[in-house]
C-alpha cells in the first residue's frame, strides 16, 4: 500500500465520482481506477458502490476513509517536521507530543505564533495517544505533552497547565434514529452498542464511561474498545455502536459521523499540557504560554 493508493481512494470518496476525482488528481480515470481497485484486492473489502449517479462509500469504506485521511495527515505532518528541522539546523528544538485534536484545534496556531516569536526555535510535532505521551515525557523523547485529561500520575509527577476545556458529546453514525437531534441525554441510549478507547492508550477512559452510564442510568454493551480516535470515528461511522467523545474530536474528518450535544449528564473534560520539573524548560514554557492564549 502506497500513500498514493489512500489519496486517490479520499478523493474518490470526496467527488464520489472517479471523473471528477482525476480532473483534480491531474490524471487519467483509468489510473483512479486501477490505485482503487488495488487498494480494494489488498484490503479485501469493497470502498464503493458503483451506480448511475456515481459512487457512495460502503460500511467498509467509511471506515476506511477516517484511516486514509488520518494517515495522509500523518504524513504531511512528517514532512512538514522534517522540513522545519532542514531549516532550523540546530537551533533550540521543542519536541512536542500531542492528540490529533490538538493541531486543528489551537497547536498549529501557537507552533505559528511560537516560530513568529522565536526565530532560532523549531518545534517537532509526534501523534501519540496519552499513554505514548507519557512513556515518552518519561523518557526524554518529548519536552511536552499534550495529553488532554491527565492521570493521577501524571499530575503528580510533572508539571501540568490546563490549556483548554471541552464538552462531552454524543457520536452516532448519521442514520441513527437520533442523528437529527441537536442535543440528547445519555440515557436514551440504553438500547445501543457503545466504541469506547482502550484503557491501554487511554488510561480511565472505560471507567469514566462506566461512571457515565451509572448517572445515566443505563448499563449498555460495550463491544469494540478503539485504539485511538481515529479508529474510533471510523467505527461508529461504519456502523459498530454509538460513543462518548470530546465534542472538539468533530475538528478531525468524520464520513458518516453525527456529534450531538449531551445536555445529561454533563461532563467538562480538560486539555491539558504537561512537562518535566527539571532541565531547561525556557522554550517548553514559552509555548505553553502561547497555546494557552491561542483563542
Amino acid at each position: 500500500m502506497e500513500l498514493r493508493h489512500l489519496r486517490y481512494f479520499v478523493m474518490a470518496a470526496e467527488e464520489g465520482s472517479i471523473s471528477r476525482a482525476a480532473s483534480r488528481l491531474n490524471v487519467s480515470q483509468p489510473a483512479v481506477s486501477r490505485q482503487i481497485k488495488d487498494l480494494e484486492e489488498e484490503l479485501e473489502v469493497s470502498l464503493f458502490k458503483r451506480n448511475a449517479s456515481g459512487l457512495s462509500l460502503t460500511e467498509e469504506g467509511s471506515a476506511a476513509l477516517a484511516h486514509a485521511r488520518e494517515i495522509l495527515r500523518q504524513s504531511n505532518t512528517m514532512l512538514e517536521a522534517m522540513q522545519s528541522l532542514s531549516r532550523r539546523g540546530k537551533g533550540l528544538s521543542v519536541k512536542v507530543g500531542f492528540l490529533p485534536t490538538a493541531l486543528p484545534g489551537f497547536l498549529a496556531e501557537g507552533m505559528r505564533e511560537f516560530n513568529r516569536t522565536y526565530q532560532n526555535a523549531c518545534v517537532q510535532i509526534f501523534e501519540m495517544t496519552p499513554i505514548e505521551q507519557e512513556e515518552a515525557l518519561q523518557n526524554g523523547e518529548i519536552d511536552l505533552a499534550l495529553i488532554g485529561e491527565p492521570c493521577p500520575n501524571v499530575k503528580q509527577n510533572y508539571h501540568v497547565a490546563e490549556i483548554r476545556r471541552t464538552e462531552m458529546a454524543m457520536v452516532v453514525p448519521d442514520d441513527h434514529p437520533l442523528a437529527g437531534r441537536k442535543s440528547v441525554e445519555l440515557s436514551e441510549f440504553g438500547e445501543d452498542s457503545f466504541v469506547t478507547l482502550h484503557e491501554k492508550h487511554f488510561p480511565g477512559r472505560p471507567q469514566m464511561m462506566a461512571e457515565m452510564f451509572s448517572r445515566a442510568g443505563i448499563n449498555p454493551e460495550v463491544t469494540i474498545h478503539a485504539q485511538g480516535l481515529s479508529e474510533l470515528l471510523g467505527l461508529v461511522g461504519g456502523g459498530a455502536g454509538v460513543a462518548m467523545a470530546p465534542a472538539d474530536l468533530e475538528q478531525l474528518p468524520h464520513s458518516g459521523v453525527v456529534f450531538i450535544t449531551m445536555k445529561k449528564p454533563k461532563l467538562t473534560l480538560l486539555f491539558s499540557a504537561a512537562w518535566r520539573k527539571s532541565g531547561d524548560l525556557a522554550g517548553v514554557e514559552a509555548l505553553v504560554d502561547i497555546l494557552k492564549g491561542v483563542d
